[in-house]
C-alpha cells in the first residue's frame, strides 16, 4: 500500500472508531424522545435470559413483554421491593402479574429500599439503567418539552459494566440477609454467572464497609473540581452534599443547579429547603422546574475532568449507603457532552425551567402561654410551633404592645446554628417537634407582657406571628398549677364509657359513638370546673409526636367534688402505639404530665 493511501486508512480509522463506540452506546432523554419503544424492543428480542430490578413499575406494558419472554422460554428474574405498594398506586398488581406467571421474584426485607431501576438482557450483551422508574411518563414524553419527566435513559453495551451488573446482580439475588424470596423460588439460590471484577467507574451502594458509600465518592470529586459544576438533582436532603456544593463555591468553582420544586415544598421532606436555600445564599446558580411533570433526573457534571455522576441516587442519606443504588462516575467524552448538551438546553429554555425565588415559611403558631391567659409564674418558657420550613427566630418580647426585640437569630444546631448564635430550648422543622426559649429574666407580678415571633428560612425569607399576651400573677395571689391523678407511675385514666384500664385502643368497634374514636377519662385536683379559662389538653408520643386532645366534658367526680373530671379524645392517628405523656393547662398553667399507653 502506497504511503498516501495508509495515511488515509489510519485518518479514517481514527475518525470513524469512536463513532463506532458510541453508536453502540445511547442516552434517550425523555424530554422529547421516547425511550420505551427501544427497552420494548430489547425485551422482544431476549432469547436467553434477562434480569430486571426496579422501585416500582406502574407501566404494565413491561411486564406483559417480560411475561411474553418467560412463555417464550427465556428466563426472566426480577428484584422489587413491595414497600412501593401503598404509594405509587398499580405497582402491586404489576407484581401480582409477574407472581402469577410463575417469574422467580426476590425482594429487601432489610433497611432501605431497592432503588435500582435496571433490565441486564444476556443474549444481547445490553444493559439499560437510569433513575427512571418504569412508569410511562418516565420514559415517553406526555407533550414534547412541556409536559414529561427529566430523566437520562442509558442503554449500553459495554461489556465491563454488563459483567459489572452480573456479578451485583447475582451478589443481591444470593443474598439471604437483605433479601428473601418473593415469589416461584423452591430449589436453593444459585448464581448465575461468573463472578467478574467490578469496574471502578462504578457505585454500588450499600456497603458494610462503606467503600460504596455515594456521599463520600461524590464529595471527593467535588472538592476535586476546578473549573465548574452543573448539578440536576431530584431531592437534596442531605447536608453533606450541601456542604461541599457550597465549599466549591467559597473557592471560587462557579456552580448551577435545576432542582424540583415539588421537594423543595414537599412537608415529608422539610430538610430539602433547609439546603437549597443553603446553597442560594452560598452562590450557586438556582433554577427549578417550570414545565409540567417532574424533575426526577440525577446528574452530575464536573468540567474540569470531564467526570459525569449519573445513577439512581438522590442526594439523601438513604440513597448514600443505606438503599440498593447504581450509580457512573464516568470520564467517557461523548457521555460528559451529551449532558453538557442536555444541560445547557435544560438551562437556558425559559419554558422548561425558570430562575429560583425563594419561599417564606409557615406563620408561628402560639402553643405557651396561652394568648391573653392570667395567672403566670414570674419565670416563663415561651413555646410556639414554627412550622416545617423556618429554622431561625427573632423573639420580640416586653410591656409595650409593641414589643422590642429581645433576641435576634435563634437557632439550633441541628439547623446549623454557628458559634455565638443563641440556641433555643428545643426546636426542629420535624413533626411534632415545638419550639422553645426560656426567658432568662425573672417577670415582675401582676404585669402584662407582649411577645411576637418572626420565623426565618435559610434563606432569609420571613413570616411574622401575631402579638400575643399574658399576665403574670399579682404578688399576694399565688399560681397554683393544676395536678393530674397518678396511680404510682402510671396516669389515673379509665376507659369512657367502658371504664377499662390501659392500654387504649386508638378506634374500637366496642365504642359507642359513631366515630368509634376512644374518648379516656382523666382526673385532676387544684382546679375549678366551672372556670371559663382556657383548658387545654396535650398529649407526646414517645416519637415526639404532639397532639392536642379534643375536651369533650369537664366537670366534678360525684362524691368527691375536689377531684375534676376530664374526658378527651385520642389523637386519630393509627400508627399511634406505646406510651403517651399528657399535661394538662388551664389559663396557661400547665400541670404535672402523666403517662398511658396506647396499644
Amino acid at each position: 500500500m502506497s504511503l498516501p493511501k495508509l495515511l488515509i486508512s489510519v485518518v479514517l480509522t481514527v475518525l470513524i472508531f469512536p463513532v463506532v463506540i458510541q453508536a453502540q452506546e445511547r442516552l434517550c432523554d425523555t424530554a422529547f424522545e421516547d425511550c420505551r419503544t427501544p427497552l420494548w424492543n430489547l425485551i422482544d428480542a431476549e432469547t436467553a435470559g434477562i434480569d430486571v430490578a426496579f422501585w416500582f413499575m406502574q407501566d404494565s406494558s413491561y411486564a406483559t413483554k417480560l411475561i411474553n419472554r418467560f412463555k417464550a422460554g427465556v428466563p426472566v428474574r426480577v428484584i422489587v421491593d413491595p414497600r412501593a405498594n401503598p404509594t405509587y398506586a398499580g405497582n402491586e398488581a404489576v407484581l401480582d402479574q409477574l407472581k402469577a406467571a410463575g417469574i422467580p421474584m426476590r425482594y429487601k426485607i432489610g433497611d432501605g429500599i431497592v432503588h435500582w431501576k435496571m433490565m441486564l438482557f444476556v443474549g444481547q450483551n445490553k444493559l439499560e439503567f437510569s433513575g427512571a422508574n418504569y412508569s410511562g411518563n418516565f420514559f415517553v414524553p406526555d407533550a414534547p418539552h412541556v409536559n414529561y419527566m427529566d430523566e437520562a435513559i442509558y442503554f449500553t453495551n459495554d461489556l465491563s459494566l454488563i459483567q459489572s451488573f452480573k456479578t451485583k446482580y447475582d451478589d443481591v439475588w444470593t443474598n439471604t440477609v437483605q433479601y428473601a424470596n418473593y415469589a416461584n423460588i423452591t430449589g436453593p439460590l444459585t448464581r448465575k454467572y461468573p463472578t467478574f471484577a467490578i469496574n471502578p467507574e462504578l457505585n454500588f451502594p450499600p456497603s458494610v464497609d462503606s467503600s460504596q458509600d455515594f456521599l463520600t465518592r461524590t464529595q471527593q470529586n467535588l472538592n476535586a473540581e476546578t473549573k465548574k459544576i452543573d448539578i440536576i438533582m431530584y431531592r437534596i436532603t442531605n447536608q453533606g452534599f450541601t456542604d461541599t456544593t457550597i465549599a466549591a463555591v467559597k473557592r471560587g468553582v462557579p456552580v448551577r443547579l435545576i432542582h424540583e420544586p415539588d421537594e423543595y415544598r414537599n412537608l415529608e421532606r422539610q430538610w430539602d429547603s433547609w439546603n437549597v436555600d443553603r446553597m442560594y445564599m452560598a452562590g450557586v446558580q438556582i433554577k427549578m422546574r417550570k414545565h409540567l411533570g417532574l424533575n426526577h433526573q440525577k446528574s452530575v457534571l464536573l468540567y474540569g475532568r470531564g467526570l459525569t455522576i449519573f445513577g439512581s441516587s438522590n442526594w439523601t442519606g438513604p440513597s448514600s449507603n443505606s438503599q440498593l443504588e447504581h450509580n457512573y462516575f464516568t470520564t467517557k467524552p461523548w457521555f460528559f457532552q451529551w449532558f453538557v448538551n442536555q444541560f445547557e438546553r435544560k438551562w437556558n429554555s425559559s419554558t422548561e425551567n425558570e430562575p429560583f425565588v425563594p419561599l417564606p415559611p409557615t406563620q408561628p403558631a402560639n402553643l405557651s402561654p396561652v394568648n391573653s391567659s392570667i395567672g403566670q409564674p414570674a419565670t416563663i418558657t415561651l413555646q410556639w410551633e414554627g412550622g416545617p420550613w423556618a429554622h431561625n427566630y427573632d423573639i420580640y418580647f416586653g410591656t409595650s404592645p409593641n414589643p422590642p426585640l429581645l433576641v435576634a437569630n435563634a437557632s439550633t444546631l441541628q439547623s446549623g446554628a454557628q458559634g455565638g448564635q443563641p440556641l433555643l430550648e428545643t426546636g426542629s422543622p420535624d413533626d411534632g417537634v415545638k419550639e422553645t426559649y426560656k426567658l432568662g429574666i425573672t417577670l415582675q407580678p401582676g404585669t402584662t407582657y407582649f411577645w411576637r415571633i418572626v420565623g426565618k428560612t435559610m434563606a432569609n425569607q420571613t413570616a411574622t406571628g401575631p402579638v400575643w399576651s399574658f399576665t403574670t400573677a399579682s404578688g399576694t395571689t399565688p399560681v397554683t398549677a393544676p395536678v393530674l391523678l397518678n396511680e404510682g407511675s402510671r396516669a389515673m385514666v379509665l376507659h369512657s364509657p367502658l371504664f377499662t384500664r390501659e392500654p387504649f385502643a386508638v378506634t374500637s368497634p366496642l365504642n359507642s359513638i359513631t366515630d368509634q374514636r376512644t374518648r379516656v377519662m382523666l382526673f385532676a385536683q387544684n382546679v375549678d370546673p366551672k372556670t371559663s379559662s382556657t383548658w387545654v389538653v396535650t398529649a407526646v408520643s414517645t416519637h415526639g409526636a404532639s397532639y392536642q386532645l379534643p375536651i369533650e366534658y369537664v366537670g366534678p367526680f360525684p362524691g368527691l367534688e375536689f377531684i375534676t373530671t376530664i374526658i378527651v379524645r385520642l389523637p386519630q392517628d393509627l400508627a399511634l402505639h406505646g406510651d403517651l405523656s399528657v399535661n394538662l393547662t388551664v389559663a396557661g398553667v400547665r400541670s404535672n404530665n402523666v403517662v398511658f399507653a396506647i396499644q
